[in-house]
């Protein structure tokens, strides 16, 4: 199979402000994504940040199709028939039926998410381990059906979550990130962009948290040290060219010369640069650059080549791990055009990848049922459903993939070489730009009216009914590669790879 990498898209913008005050960066104190399993595994549940829909997915494929919860129709009729807060605990009452099928490991990992998915980040659902009897807990995260915390949700809150769910599985079950984007009326904010998105804190080939990011076990003031560093930023860069940036001196190869690039308050601080959009270690082969007190100074600065592929990311923590300060990181002025720090959402998650739309959770629309019996034994999990699993859940692929329909089996189906298993039923283009009405078109808006220029389809038709369905979600992606085999050749750019 052959796949072409989609066009970017490249919204039309400003570029935000060169600096930013790590004081008011994502999230407690930490950077935009770093997943915190609970104890029983399930959904790696991200840090909240200033826009809650940058998240990860590596919910599988055959998770979501093949569970005792979402593709059993009794457990599904039951799990939309009140309110998540008290389904799980405690054990037994009018839900034990439910509770069951948490033996199902399945079930407990699309529970994660779906709560991840539908409750806020002060939201917790609270349920029983089934063998043990242990008492773990599900964070929300999104908040894009908060209704369902203590009630039933809506028809809109529960295509909303089907969305989310389509929109953040993968059959390789890798962790990559994603932007959502879509549109709440009634909360116009709710998908609201970062105008500064932070590193990514999971390695990208091994998905496992880079120790850097960790705390420090012990105090220290060694400046290559692999723990308690923090995001900064993403930059861009031309790849080849030489890049300056500094929090209150100037670049080390020009300390007679150069401007003062950036501040920084409180104590002295080091700043850390890697390639690509991902904190790294002092001795990973992506670190870039180290700088600390530069210049006579005991600010930091640093200086290094832009890397092939023209993304670094910068890291901040003090000098001594026992203090605190602020850092405002600023690139060297007059640098080649293409250099901007730091980057928006937008900037960094550029790639239009489609839309998810639907309701998974409709029993009757169901192609496969998996259940655990009285017996404690999972029931069902060896069947081969050709298409889709979910009837009534549908995706729309962005102009541009040269073979969307190959994309979207990989994208969507757990066995994508004989196209069974699926998630969803493809439905084509979301929007054609030679033919945009319906049916060239799956969806009437590429950019819906609520929060203007984040490129969200609206209103997108499914293919066996016809139906309107005014909840999809965008998925947005840093590199349109990302949920494709690793080490394929097969993702490309006007024909460059």
């Amino acid at each position: 199979m052959n796949f072409s990498r989609v066009q970017p898209f490249q919204k039309p913008m400003s570029f935000p402000l060169r600096a930013l005050l790590l004081g008011v960066a994502l999230s407690s104190g930490a950077t935009g994504c770093q997943p915190e399993q609970d104890s029983a595994g399930g959904e790696e549940q991200t840090r909240t940040g200033e826009h809650s829909l940058r998240v990860a997915n590596s919910l599988t494929t055959q998770a979501l199709v093949l569970n005792a919860i979402t593709t059993n129709p009794s457990a599904s009729a039951m799990l939309t028939s009140g309110g998540l807060q008290n389904m799980f605990y405690p054990a037994g009452g009018s839900y034990a039926s439910l509770q069951r099928q948490l033996l199902d490991p399945d079930a407990q990992q699309v529970m994660s998410y779906l709560v991840s998915c539908a409750l806020d980040a002060g939201s917790q659902v609270p349920w029983t381990e089934p063998t043990s009897g242990t008492l773990h807990i599900w964070k929300g995260k999104l908040g894009l059906c908060p209704e369902w915390k203590t009630g039933a949700p809506s028809a809109e809150c529960k295509n909303r979550v089907s969305a989310c769910l389509l929109a953040r599985n993968n059959a390789l079950g890798r962790r990559v990130e994603l932007s959502l984007r879509g549109e709440d009326p009634s909360r116009p904010s709710l998908f609201s962009l970062e105008g500064v998105t932070l590193p990514v804190e999971h390695d990208p080939n091994t998905d496992a948290l880079v120790p850097s990011y960790s705390a420090c076990a012990t105090p220290s003031t060694v400046t290559t040290r692999d723990c308690g560093w923090k995001g900064d930023g993403i930059g861009r860069c031309v790849p080849g060219q030489f890049v300056r940036l500094g929090a209150g001196a100037r670049a080390p190869d020009q300390c007679g010369t150069g401007a003062v690039l950036g501040s920084a308050s409180g104590a002295p601080m080091m700043l850390r640069a890697c390639e690509g959009i991902t904190g790294c270690d002092d001795g990973s082969a992506r670190r870039l650059a180290l700088g600390v007190g530069a210049c006579g100074t005991s600010q930091p600065s640093m200086s290094f080549t832009c890397p092939a592929s023209g993304v670094f990311s910068v890291m901040s923590q003090a000098a001594d791990s026992t203090q605190t300060g602020t850092v405002s990181v600023q690139e060297e002025t007059g640098t080649p055009a293409g250099t901007a720090y730091p980057l928006s959402e937008a900037e960094v998650f550029s790639v239009r990848e489609g839309a998810y739309f639907g309701n998974i959770f409709e029993p009757s629309a169901l192609g496969a049922k998996v259940y655990v019996d009285e017996a404690g034994k999972i029931q069902g999990k060896q069947q081969v459903i050709r298409g889709a699993v979910y009837r009534k859940m549908y995706s729309c692929q962005a102009a541009g993939w040269s073979d969307a329909a190959a994309y979207a089996a990989n994208r969507l189906c757990a066995l994508p070489s004989s196209g069974a298993n699926c998630a969803a039923i493809p439905t084509g283009t979301c929007v054609n730009p030679t033919a945009p009405a319906y049916p060239s078109s799956r969806c009437a808006f590429s950019d819906g009216p609520v929060v203007g220029g984040d490129m969200d389809f609206e209103k997108c038709r499914d293919s066996t009914t016809g139906a309107t369905w005014n909840e999809p979600i965008t998925v947005f992606l840093h590199d349109a590669c990302a949920l494709m085999p690793k080490g394929s050749d097969a993702c490309r750019t006007n024909g460059q790879k």
